[in-house]
Formats: structure tokens, sequence, C-alpha cells
């Protein structure tokens, strides 16, 4: 490999976790809003809830892309063990997506109770990856 092709290597796997990081980042920001108003520390606004869930269920989807081979080098948190175990890390993957369309849902129903059930569901498989795949 060229000098050259190991540069373009090395910007593509920088820019791939680029890309996980900033879809995580503003996936947070939306998760803490709905956190914030199942936890009673926000006022419930059905529409802003309904708003908020669907950004978090779209960028749900955006992370993984950014999980390349080679990216496990470089400035991230994530752990080898997403390349070791693949199968679990794309499992939790498409369960998070699962539950942020449930989300969605269940947001539509404007009831704060279910939603915060729908809620904890899809934040114990955020739990759950973080404690398996994300360096502390």
């Amino acid at each position: 490999m060229s000098i050259t092709s190991m540069a373009q290597e090395d910007r593509k796997i920088d820019q791939a976790i680029k890309h996980r990081k900033a879809s995580f980042t503003l996936m947070s920001t939306y998760w803490s809003r709905i956190l914030q108003t199942v936890e009673g520390d926000r006022p419930y606004d059905a529409n802003a809830v309904i708003a908020d869930a669907k950004k978090v269920e779209y960028l749900s989807r955006l992370p993984w892309e950014g999980f390349v081979a080679g990216s496990e080098r470089g400035d991230t948190k994530a752990k080898d063990d997403i390349w070791l175990d693949e199968e679990q890390f794309k499992k939790l993957a498409k369960e998070l997506e699962v539950k942020t369309t449930n989300l969605v849902k269940v947001a539509d129903l404007k009831d704060i109770k279910k939603l915060k059930v729908a809620f904890e569901q899809a934040r114990d498989v955020c739990s759950a990856c973080h404690k398996e795949f994300r360096k502390k």
C-alpha cells in the first residue's frame, strides 16, 4: 500500500469515527430532553416529545455505518469487542432501532406514563450496548 493510499484510508477511518460520534452526540441531545420530561424536570409537552422521539428514531439508524474496519483505532470509545462480537453488536443496534420506533408510537399516544415505560425500554438497550461495547 502506498503512502497516499494509507493516508486516504486513515481519512476514511477518521471520517467514519466522526460520523458515528456526531450521530451519538445528536441522539444524546434529543434523548436527554425526553429523559428530563419523563423524570419531571421538564414540563410535559406532548408535541415536543413526539418531535424529539422522531429525531431519536432517525438518529438511531445513523451511527452503524461509521463502524468500519480499522475504525477501532483512533479517537474512539469503541471497544475492540465490537469487531470481535459483531453479531451481538448488530443485534443490539437493531434492537435500539426497534425500541426507538416503539418510542415514537408511544409518544404519539400522548400518555406520559406509557412514554416513560417505552423510554426505559429503549434506554435499557443503550445501557446494555454501552456496558458491552463502550470504553469508560
